[in-house]
């Protein structure tokens, strides 16, 4: 069977993507399965052992060139076109398929809606958003199939390069790996207790590195008022963030993609949700993790990705997380 398989973003949804990916590949072991994604997080799935082959996107392709690619794979004989986005260019891209069978991902936008706006849960018990990724190859499966946790790959090469580039920049123990920064500001834990945090890893001789975007101005602010840290925002791509990811002790962030990129190189993660849930696709996956989120608010969740601003006079989703309860889950995962 050869698959099409379509998402284009963002960084954790694309790696919760390959949940569904193993689900196919161990079904269909001798199946050939390509992925298309938008160039800039192609780096994620590099060497991931259930994609033949890799397709990439540029971002800015307007209507007629992402057209001319979906005219270029309905030549390819594909078995099935899977849509795990569902969005214009994806339905650009599906629409030059007429005779090959398209599964597109159905999402919850209307039950959400009602979540965020009536404060009323329609959500099943058991949803969760690899289930959700699921849904699409769901009648391929047999009926009591397990869904895999995702998987990402860093090769033993890439991983003793930033060991040793780690060494060279100070790191000679454990670490921890801090992700401070959000793609929403009301994403993002409160700096000042992360520096609250960051003395009690350093107090306890546990190195600790920061991780981020370019434009995470809190990745500077703590490495401004915590000189001890390694603070590698804006200086690390992809590849070479998740080999730091994947030789850390357990990583500490909001609902980000690079937790999920932890957890799928299984490493433990403590993750602070605040407005998202697991409603919209948020909390960690692996046994060893924890998330962290204050559950008795009736304003949460608020939206899909934590972009709606809060009205209240405080962020209690955020501010009701402690630095108490944070640095009790890393000691358990860290054996202090």
């Amino acid at each position: 069977m050869k698959v099409l398989v379509i998402k284009f973003s963002s960084i954790g949804d694309i790696i919760l993507s390959t949940s569904p990916l193993n689900s196919l590949r161990q079904k269909y072991p001798n199946s050939h399965i390509h992925f298309l994604t938008l160039e800039t997080y192609a780096p994620l799935l590099e060497g991931h052992p259930d994609i033949n082959r890799l397709f990439v996107l540029n971002k800015s392709a307007g209507y007629r060139e992402i057209k001319r690619i979906g005219k270029y794979f309905s030549t390819q004989n594909y078995d099935l076109v899977i849509d795990l986005h569902n969005t214009l260019r994806a339905k650009v891209i599906r629409r030059q398929f007429s005779e090959t069978q398209v599964r597109v991902l159905k999402k919850p936008r209307w039950k959400r809606f009602k979540l965020f706006y009536f404060h009323r849960n329609d959500f099943d018990q058991q949803f969760s958003q690899i289930r959700l990724l699921h849904e699409p190859i769901k009648y391929l499966l047999d009926q009591h199939t397990e869904f895999p946790l995702p998987t990402l790959y860093v090769s033993k090469a890439e991983k003793e390069q930033l060991g040793e580039f780690l060494t060279t920049e100070g790191i000679k123990q454990r670490y921890v790996v801090l992700i401070p920064g959000a793609a929403w500001p009301q994403k993002q834990w409160i700096a000042e207790n992360y520096s609250k945090l960051i003395k009690k890893l350093v107090k306890s001789n546990i190195d600790v590195v920061i991780l981020g975007g370019g434009q995470d101005r809190v990745c500077e602010e703590l490495s401004n008022s915590n000189p001890e840290v390694l603070d590698l925002h804006g200086k690390t791509d992809l590849r070479e963030s998740l080999a730091i990811v994947a030789q850390a002790g357990c990583v500490i962030g909001s609902d980000t993609g690079l937790l999920y990129g932890a957890e799928a190189l299984n490493i433990p993660v403590v993750m602070m949700a605040g407005p998202t849930s697991r409603e919209t696709g948020a909390g960690s996956l692996l046994k060893e993790s924890v998330t962290l989120e204050n559950n008795d608010l009736w304003c949460r969740p608020c939206s899909q990705n934590g972009s709606r601003k809060c009205y209240r006079k405080e962020q209690y989703c955020m501010t009701g997380i402690t630095v108490e309860s944070v640095w009790d889950e890393i000691k358990r995962r860290m054996g202090l």
